[in-house]
């Protein structure tokens, strides 16, 4: 056999043994969620829920997009009075929340460790009268997660003295969350 011939015969094994791609772990900064997230649908009951709660269920999943390229936030926010009439609202809304740019070279998204978060939380109750630095008696609540997973903190409002669902899109004075800030996510990259 001639010694070139046996040369790319070698290199063909060595390729077909070598792997499709090298996997490389490492760490993610994500952008935060700013933009309100304000659920306006009546599921059940009416838009107030008069004192009573409401329990919050805020849920974050974080999924691989754009074939590696994008991370995406998929929040499910709902709110349910825990008396009265059981007013009851939820909305679902995604947000690109990481994208990959020319100067992070070949290399793409293959897997998010622990890429789940969810918890419910009681809104705080009303203000009587005038609270400081509150929106229509409601006051801010922070939310502060486990720091293993993808959500460092969240910021919202339930209850509030007037209307809580909102009919717009406007967050003022209605329940609504603020703001998502995610933990510094462990990834595995890929180079295809």
């Amino acid at each position: 056999m001639k010694p070139l011939a046996l040369l790319s015969a070698s290199a063909i094994v060595l390729a077909s043994l070598s792997p499709a791609s090298a996997q490389e772990t490492g760490i993610l900064h994500l952008t935060s969620i700013t933009t309100p997230i304000v659920p306006t649908a009546v599921i059940t009951g009416d838009r107030e829920f008069g004192g009573n709660g409401p329990n919050m269920y805020i849920g974050v999943t974080l999924e691989v997009g754009r074939g590696g390229r994008a991370i995406f936030a998929h929040v499910e926010f709902s709110a349910r009075e825990t008396g009265g009439d059981g007013s009851f609202t939820r909305t679902e809304e995604t947000f690109e929340v990481w994208r990959w740019q020319p100067s992070d070279g070949a290399r793409f998204v293959s897997r998010i460790d622990r890429p789940v978060w969810g918890t419910v939380v009681l809104s705080r109750p009303t203000c009587a009268g005038t609270c400081l630095g509150s929106e229509d008696g409601a006051l801010m609540m922070t939310v502060n997660a486990d720091s293993t997973g993808p959500v460092q903190m969240v910021r919202l409002i339930g209850d509030t003295m007037g209307d809580d669902i909102s009919d717009d899109s406007n967050p003022h004075g209605d329940t609504s969350i603020r703001a998502i800030v995610f933990n510094p996510l462990a990834v595995e990259f890929t180079s295809c």
